[in-house]
């Protein structure tokens, strides 16, 4: 009797299906929302800044979640898409979530650089690293890519592509290297801080390792709960929380550049008010910006 009451697979899968619509919907929201609430900012403090590195870091990482997040949507919620469209979408949508985690990533890179005074050793180890696990998460995501199939659509039940394969454990392999990478940033930012920087009570270095490891802290814990979800869950929701992680990435990794610019743009107005004989300073090269801590002599 059990077994006659059990509903079909396809029943399973679109009920699986909907969970993970539920939470690209909600990522869509979140990323909607702080876009909306840090306009204001990107307009006084990104647009009329020179062009660097990191204005362009930043315009990546803000905009392109813009592209990809809707596909996804679509290849979720569409009526009767084609197998072949189907595997189109897929290709587009993870391959820009993966520019945009990179982009993250690589602006966390840049933030830790910073952190050590422009060293030239840190930027050649943590750059190395990065290279290696960009080059290796490529080479994952074109074998999940090429292992993914997909049947025709079912008229009339569930919406979206009707994917029946795929080997998304490369996936969360790819994670996991990223939530390694991250793991060494945070270690070296922590001991930086406890070894340079603990003394300091300046609004711009509270500002920095206070974004910094708020950023590490919640894609750590998203990092780890997403491999979770694949190691123990199957089918459709093995894709939980991959948008969820990509939009986090995208708005946490803009917070970080915008509550920094924000701090030395007050800073900067207020040494037009003061000024001072002596000084020290701490400079944020890599970043494009600067911040002056001046002491009485």
């Amino acid at each position: 009797m059990g077994d006659a009451t059990a509903p079909p697979n396809f029943v399973l899968s679109w009920i699986r299906l909907q969970d993970v619509t539920y939470v690209n919907v909600a990522s869509f929201t979140i990323m909607i929302f702080d876009y909306c609430l840090t306009f204001g900012l990107e307009t006084s403090l990104i647009w009329p800044a020179r062009n660097s590195l990191t204005k362009t870091l930043f315009l990546l990482a803000r905009y392109s979640p813009f592209v990809d997040v809707p596909i996804v949507l679509y290849y979720n919620l569409a009526p009767n898409i084609a197998a072949n469209a189907c595997l189109g979408l897929n290709v587009v949508s993870t391959t820009m979530g993966l520019f945009g985690i990179a982009i993250g990533e690589l602006i966390l890179v840049i933030w830790t650089y910073a952190l050590s005074g422009c060293k030239r050793s840190v930027l050649f180890i943590f750059g190395s690293i990065y290279i290696v696990e960009a080059t290796a998460t490529l080479i994952l995501i074109g074998i999940y890519l090429n292992s993914l199939t997909f049947a025709p659509p079912i008229p009339n039940a569930a919406p979206g592509c009707n994917q029946i394969g795929g080997e998304t454990i490369l996936v969360g392999t790819a994670f996991i290297i990223a939530l390694f990478n991250e793991f060494l940033l945070m270690c070296y930012a922590l001991w930086l801080g406890y070894r340079k920087y603990r003394r300091i009570r300046n609004p711009f270095i509270v500002t920095l390792y206070r974004d910094g490891i708020t950023y590490f802290l919640f894609l750590f814990l998203g990092y780890g709960a997403n491999f979770a979800v694949i190691l123990v869950e199957k089918g459709q929701l093995q894709q939980l929380l991959h948008t969820l992680l990509r939009v986090l990435h995208g708005v946490l990794s803009c917070r970080v550049l915008l509550n920094v610019r924000q701090v030395e743009h007050k800073r900067a107005e207020e040494l037009v008010r003061v000024r001072v004989n002596s000084g020290s300073e701490i400079t944020f090269a890599a970043l494009g910006l600067q911040y002056v801590d001046y002491e009485d002599s």
